[in-house]
């Protein structure tokens, strides 16, 4: 038999899109966050992956997330005790992005948020399938219901919930 060189793709993290704050208590222009939970078992680097939402995106820095830690995608101007929103909890690694998350921030209307790999692969997303414009959502996030949960509607809760920043 003849040898057969196989090529493997590069591998993806394991970060899931955990919580997505659009309508923060405080500031839009510095308070909105999108969480990363990292489910590898190792420490990741954020280097090279992307955050996108509709019609812009940010290349995430050389910033490593412990095994089992959480990551704070945030403006770069996120003030991290506003005294309206949630400290985020102590740990909890704050990855500032240039200006603000996608092309100007996230759409309370509803916005799809996408990490992408380097290779254009989407690692996790949230649709942006809930308004969070109204009043009721003031302050409050969107939560995937589970870690494991395919990325869809039903992974993630519809009625206004508190923020919980890395926790």
């Amino acid at each position: 038999s003849s040898v057969l060189a196989l090529h493997l793709p590069p591998k993806i993290p394991r970060l899931v899109i955990t919580e997505v704050l659009g309508n923060p208590a405080g500031s839009e222009y510095t308070q909105e966050f999108v969480e990363l939970k990292n489910l590898e078992a190792e420490p990741v680097s954020l280097a090279g992956l992307l955050i996108a939402d509709k019609t812009g995106s940010d290349v995430l820095p050389d910033v490593t997330v412990p095994a089992g830690g959480f990551a704070l995608l945030v403006a770069a101007t996120f003030v991290a005790d506003d005294g309206k929103d949630p400290v985020p909890r102590d740990g909890t690694v704050v990855v500032p992005v240039s200006g603000r998350i996608g092309a100007d921030g996230l759409s309370n209307s509803g916005e799809a948020v996408r990490l992408v790999s380097k290779d254009g692969v989407v690692v996790s997303q949230y649709g942006g399938w809930v308004d969070v414009s109204a009043t009721a959502w003031n302050g409050m996030s969107v939560h995937r219901v589970s870690v494991d949960a395919c990325d869809q509607p039903s992974a993630w809760t519809s009625s206004p919930e508190l923020p919980t920043p890395g926790w």
